[in-house]
Parts: structure tokens; C-alpha cells; sequence
């Protein structure tokens, strides 16, 4: 478990930014267009993404600012503070973060008409998310003497890290002037899972019993892990082992020469880790253990140490899970997207988007304005204003074009007026070359 726990928060530091393409689901990179939409249709006939740099996102989603975590001391200096901390909470808390990475890609139109685009690429995929309750962490914060003859049971902390690679084969097709089909099949090897099925942890102080403040603690806990030899070399570990599959299906519609619809659902599908990667752990139902507390004799700091280590002692061997062998199945959490562009006209265009994703095991709804200016033949300007839960983003970002050439950068936050109040955070770019363009402008 310890390398799991490593991963878990080396994935979390590591990250810089959040959420996933939205900023550049209607600008005129085809690439950021068909990261979230396998109907998007290129101008060019053939493009060709730069290796391992052709679409690179990394995010962070944090459940509060750092206005709502730290707080100035007497002394001026920054400080966590728990209740201001439990202030902001809401009921249900996620702390997520996601990496992608695509390795390669490679399309082409085919046909008599050239109607039709065909591509080949592949991608490297990370989610990670932690899921917990406000009243879990007053309980931590504030200790048992808050909770006297009260039930404390917490069973909607959940964490989930998955990470796997995506080998993907697509088809994108002009049916006529308006009305566009595109369909994506996905190849999935799974490198790492951590997924807790169950995580039931309960706690009770009963203000009768002696001595005062023993608190009995029970537990329920069903952890699958998979891919430990992913960052221990001394476990046998084979990734072309753990087999998945899945489907992403688009469609857009031409209404007008300035009105456009999209729809787009994405990532249906699922990974089989196998019995040889994987450690499930497991507590075999419930188990309880009662804490006395500690009490400080003559014997002092010593006395203490002693207590303290026989209680780590006991809580090890009555609380450690036990590891058994087994093949287990994780779905993909499916993402949606419905979006409308409408063209003011060459140079001004705006969009709308509504998208939608589960992360552990809450739906993040996502409503998303923009703007993309055509500032000259080659640059695009990126604008949106996102709502991301009861969170609100800003995002901007710009596509480059210059001949055969074609650069994206989108971030997030960038125009907040105190990064401290930042609760997302979200880059992604890419470079890839568009062969056979009609014009050196991408059209919309």
C-alpha cells in the first residue's frame, strides 16, 4: 500500500492545472477539437501531430482557495487554520487531477470526395481523485470531545487513481455540406489502479465509559490495487496483461453559414486488471478496535513513546488489511459535451458549451462561454468563462497557425485578479503539422 500512497500524492504534487478541454472544444485547432469530439472534421489533408508534444494537458481541481485554508498570524506569517478550513467545506468535498499525453497522431482524408478522415494516435491517460466529507474533517480537527455519544460513521470518503494508455483508431465523416459523424475505438493497456469499494470507517465515545473519552473504532475497508510493480521493481509487473476497450461518438450540425451544434460522448468503456498486477485488500467485513487513550505518568516523555508505540502496535495487527490475489473491472467514468458556435462573422465568433463528467464518485457539471477572435490569417485569441461545479474559471489561450505549422496553448486562472482564489487550475498545448490546407486560415 505504501507505494500506492506515493503515487497517489506524487500525482497530486506534481500537477499543476485542471479540468479537461473545454477553452478549445470551438477554437480552429483541430486537435483540441477532436480530443473532445471524433466528429471534428480537418481542412487539411493530412496532419501530422509533433511526438509526445501533440496534445499535453495537465490539471488540478482543489476543493478550496488558499484564501479559504490559510490565514495570517499575529506575526504576519501565513497559517493553516482548520476552522477556517471546515468553514468552507461543503457536504461533499474533491480534490482531483488529471494528466494526458498524446504519444502520436497521424490522419488522412480518403475517399474519391475526401469526405472522409481516418487517424491513428495513442495516449497516455492519468485520473486521480479524493473524495471526502466535511464532517470527517471536523472530526480529525476538532477530536472525540466534540463527538460525545454521537455515531460518528463516515463511509463517503473515497479515493481513485487510475492510469492507463489509450491506443486508439478513428473515423470522422462529411456526410454533406452540414452534418458531420465521427466515431473513436480505444485500445486500453492499464498501467496503475488504486480504487477503494469500501472505505467504512466508525467512531464512538460513550460519556459513561471508563476511563473517560475511550473511544471504540470500527472499520470495513475493500481496497483494489493494481500495477504496484509499475514503481517497485522488485514486483513482477506486466501492464499487456490488464486489457480494456472503449467508444467515443460525435456529431455536428451545420445549421446555418453561422450557426453550428455538437454533441460528443466520450470514454465509454472499461479496463480488466489482472489477477498477476493486482493486491486487493481487505479487512474480511468489520473489525473494531477500543482506544483507552493515553495517560502521562512520572515517567514522562518515555512513558509516553511506550504507549503510543504498543497502540500503533495493536491498531497494525488488528486493522491491517489482509492481501488476496484477483481479477477485478473498472469503468471509465464517460464524459458529454454539447456545444453551439455562432459566427458573428470572420473575425468574431462565440460559443457555448455544457459538459459533464463523474470524478470518483461525483457528477461535475460544467457550463462554459466563449469568445475566439481571428485576429489576423494565422493567430486565433481564446476566451472563456467557466462555471465548474460552484466553482467560476477564466481561461485564455491563442492557436498559431503559420503555414503548415500549428501551435495551442490554453490556461487557466490567468486573468484572476488574486491567484489566491484560484480553486482550478488548468494548461494544456500541443504542436502538430496540417499538410494540404486550402488557405493558411483554419476555418470554424
Amino acid at each position: 500500500m505504501k507505494q500506492y500512497i506515493y503515487i497517489l500524492f506524487s500525482v497530486f504534487s506534481l500537477s499543476l492545472s485542471a479540468q479537461s478541454v473545454l477553452t478549445g472544444y470551438q477554437s480552429g485547432s483541430y486537435l483540441l477539437q477532436s480530443s473532445s469530439n471524433p466528429s471534428a472534421f480537418p481542412e487539411a489533408n493530412l496532419v501530422v501531430g509533433f511526438p509526445c508534444l501533440s496534445n499535453l494537458s495537465v490539471g488540478l481541481q482543489l476543493p478550496l482557495s488558499l484564501n479559504q485554508i490559510l490565514e495570517n498570524g499575529s506575526d504576519d506569517s501565513l497559517r493553516f487554520s482548520f476552522p477556517l478550513i471546515t468553514s468552507h467545506l461543503i457536504e461533499n468535498n474533491l480534490l482531483s487531477t488529471s494528466f494526458r499525453n498524446q504519444l502520436f497522431h497521424v490522419g488522412l482524408k480518403v475517399g474519391a470526395k475526401k469526405n472522409v478522415f481516418v487517424y491513428i494516435g495513442d495516449e497516455l491517460v492519468v485520473n486521480a481523485g479524493a473524495q471526502f466529507s466535511k464532517e470527517f474533517i471536523s472530526y480529525l480537527s476538532q477530536g472525540n470531545a466534540n463527538f460525545i455519544n454521537k455515531h460518528m460513521n463516515f463511509n463517503s470518503e473515497k479515493i481513485e487513481v487510475n492510469a492507463y494508455n489509450s491506443f486508439y483508431l478513428g473515423s470522422a465523416m462529411q456526410v454533406n455540406e452540414k452534418f458531420a459523424i465521427g466515431m473513436r475505438v480505444k485500445l486500453l493497456k492499464g498501467i496503475a489502479n488504486v480504487n477503494t469499494r469500501k472505505l467504512n470507517v466508525g467512531f464512538y465515545t460513550d460519556s459513561t465509559a471508563s476511563p473517560i473519552f475511550a473511544t471504540t473504532l470500527n472499520a470495513d475497508i475493500l481496497v483494489q490495487a493494481s500495477g504496484q510493480g509499475a514503481s517497485n521493481d522488485t514486483i513482477d509487473f506486466d501492464p499487456l496483461l490488464n486489457n480494456g476497450f472503449a467508444l467515443d461518438f460525435g456529431a455536428s450540425y451545420q445549421f446555418t453559414d453561422q450557426l453550428n451544434a455538437s454533441i460528443a460522448l466520450n470514454d465509454l468503456g472499461s479496463i480488466t486488471w489482472d489477477e498477476f498486477n493486482n493486491t486487493i485488500y481487505t479487512t474480511d467485513g468489520e473489525t473494531e478496535f477500543l482506544f483507552n487513550g493515553l495517560s502521562q505518568s512520572s515517567a514522562g516523555a518515555e512513558d509516553l513513546q511506550a504507549q503510543l508505540e504498543d497502540l500503533t502496535a495493536s491498531l497494525l495487527i488488528l486493522m491491517e488489511p489482509h492481501e488476496i490475489k484477483g481479477s477485478y473491472k473498472t469503468k471509465l467514468h464517460p464524459s458529454f459535451y454539447l456545444g453551439v458556435s455562432y459566427d458573428l462573422n470572420e473575425k468574431h465568433h462565440f460559443s457555448g458549451l455544457y459538459h459533464r463528467k463523474k470524478n470518483v464518485d461525483l457528477a461535475i457539471n460544467v457550463f462554459s462561454l466563449g469568445y475566439q477572435l481571428q485576429l489576423s490569417r494565422s493567430i486565433e485569441l481564446l476566451v472563456s468563462c467557466q462555471r465548474i461545479g460552484i466553482v467560476n474559471a477564466l481561461a485564455s489561450g491563442f492557436v498559431w497557425s503559420p503555414g503548415a505549422l500549428q501551435v495551442h496553448f490554453i490556461l487557466d486562472n490567468i486573468l484572476v485578479a488574486d491567484v489566491f482564489d484560484a480553486k482550478n487550475f488548468f494548461v494544456q498545448m500541443g504542436l502538430s503539422f496540417h499538410f494540404g490546407k486550402k488557405n493558411q486560415a483554419q476555418k470554424k
